[in-house]
């Protein structure tokens, strides 16, 4: 322990699903249904579905005590709110179950399993008998995952734990793999669970699955006791203020060869334990910053404070000292082969860069789904990110590409703050019916800690336009980008760190 002391089964479960004599045509496929159909959940989901009425009714809404967990000096508080679990299946509710689940209009933004529509329930059933399918669309995932995220805190955590490491490795969606990648390494940290955070640890074993905090990934190795290998050190460069990475692109077998005996040399093995540079005296006086954690809408505690281990200058001048003498022996090393005329048998083959073919269905649905908003800002804000999203995602194929999700980024800056208010306002509003129906006064000090706490969301707005204008070296806009973040509080220390290093360059010029 350290300081944080596909076999199916046939799982028949009842529903009343719509009844259609003939087929019917919708807009996109057609569907054709059996009355009353056997719904059938994948043995690895068995016992971690949560059943609002019927045989397997195992869900009471009701606001859970709060949960607090100490670790290293640290209080992490976990409550649920008493608002409904998004992913809670109702067999009472229709169903239609489509010939095709592919051609069904995706599930909305902030996807709940009632909220769906029959045929999206259909869709959702069937996924739920086939978790492991990597062509469904990434809202139904969620509302699987919502609920799973639920046994991590009071349910079947083990089991719980297994499904999301299995679902992580054949969904690559961004927003899916850093939520969950944060949950299970708390909940290795909460549970104090060395073995399942090697689990974790273990199945990384693809590229998008490292696409979460370098921090919360260190956090776990030190906590742990788990060793950094070079190839760990690499892929971290940038968090250890490293940036010079022609020689890890093109050369990684060579760059990882030096680094390997470096840390021989200096440490006396191949691996380096975090321990082994900073004490368990000196993480608890890290500074700390809120970490999103969690998904669920249900779950009212969302993020925690987490040891900015990345911010430590002993652990960062460490590795950028073994990054910096490993450039300079591949330097060497490269002139020595390119002198000897053996370069070509290691120097990595130029990759053809892939031009993504312009999706205007998802355009459109996009924008549909924007208009479709109204006057819900803080909905209107996540459409936002998926817009900028979508559009940075083909900025090779036209410039007009990157301009468009310049101007999604800006218009969702803009608006920020009216959002936030917006969302604050429903916060408090829940907070105050929550109170009303358990019988307790709403007190003002309650609505001033929801008022300090504000949005909790993603602002990802702020990062993109900071990294395209610096790439355009257009060092003042960037800068200016950065003051905004800094005054609207989110993630202010990494905003405040990126200014000094723009000003910077801005200098040299």
């Amino acid at each position: 322990m350290g300081i944080f002391d596909f076999f199916r089964k046939n799982n028949p479960v009842d529903a009343q699903v719509e009844k259609i004599d003939a087929p019917i045509k919708s807009k996109v496929t057609e569907i054709v249904v059996r009355q009353k159909p056997e719904i059938r959940i994948h043995n690895d989901l068995a016992g971690l579905i949560w059943f609002a009425d019927g045989p397997n009714k195992n869900y009471v809404n009701e606001n859970v005590a709060k949960d607090s967990f100490n670790l290293g000096g640290l209080t992490f508080t976990v409550r649920m709110t008493g608002d409904e679990e998004p992913s809670l299946i109702y067999t009472s509710q229709k169903i239609t179950i489509p010939n095709d689940i592919y051609s069904i209009e995706r599930p909305p933004y902030f996807p709940t399993y009632s909220g769906l529509t029959p045929e999206q329930k259909g869709v959702y059933i069937s996924f739920l008998n086939n978790p492991y399918d990597e062509h469904i669309d990434i809202g139904f995932v969620f509302i699987l995952y919502y609920g799973l995220e639920r046994h991590l805190l009071i349910g079947d955590y083990q089991r719980a734990y297994k499904v999301i490491l299995k679902l992580r490795d054949v969904h690559s969606n961004k927003s899916f793999q850093s939520y969950s990648a944060n949950a299970l390494v708390l909940t290795s940290m909460l549970r104090q669970k060395g073995e399942i955070a090697l689990e974790f640890v273990r199945s990384l074993d693809k590229s998008y699955e490292y696409l979460f905090s370098d921090n919360l990934f260190l956090l776990c190795y030190f906590s742990f006791g788990i060793p950094l290998g070079a190839n760990d050190i690499m892929r971290m460069a940038r968090s250890f203020e490293f940036a010079n990475m022609n020689y890890i692109k093109k050369y990684p077998d060579v760059f990882q060869a030096a680094v390997s005996n470096l840390i021989i040399e200096k440490h006396g093995n191949n691996t380096v334990l975090l321990s082994n540079i900073l004490s368990s005296a000196e993480i608890s006086t890290l500074t700390t910053q809120d970490t999103h954690v969690f998904a669920n809408s249900s779950i009212r505690d969302k993020k925690f404070p987490v040891p900015l281990m990345v911010s430590n200058l002993k652990l960062k001048d460490t590795f950028n000292s073994i990054l910096r003498s490993a450039h300079i022996s591949v330097k060497q090393e490269i002139a020595e082969m390119r002198r000897m005329g053996k370069l070509e048998d290691v120097k990595a083959e130029k990759k053809t860069k892939n031009i993504p073919v312009f999706n205007l269905k998802e355009e459109q649905e996009l924008l549909d789904a924007l208009c479709e908003s109204g006057d819900d800002l803080v909905q209107r804000h996540f459409i936002y990110i998926s817009i900028q999203d979508f559009y940075y995602k083909y900025r090779d194929l036209d410039d007009r590409y990157l301009s468009l999700c310049i101007d999604y980024c800006q218009r969702d800056i803009e608006s920020l703050h009216e959002m936030e208010e917006q969302y604050i306002q429903k916060e408090i509003n829940i907070e105050r019916r929550r109170a009303g129906v358990l019988g307790n006064e709403f007190t003002h000090q309650q609505e001033v800690e929801i008022r300090i706490t504000g949005f909790i969301g993603r602002i990802p707005a702020f990062g993109r336009l900071a990294i395209i204008f610096e790439k355009q070296k257009k060092y003042g806009q960037a800068i200016e980008i950065c003051d905004i973040a800094i005054s609207f509080k989110h993630e202010a220390e990494e905003y405040k760190k990126r200014k000094e290093k723009l000003q910077k360059k801005m200098g040299s010029l």
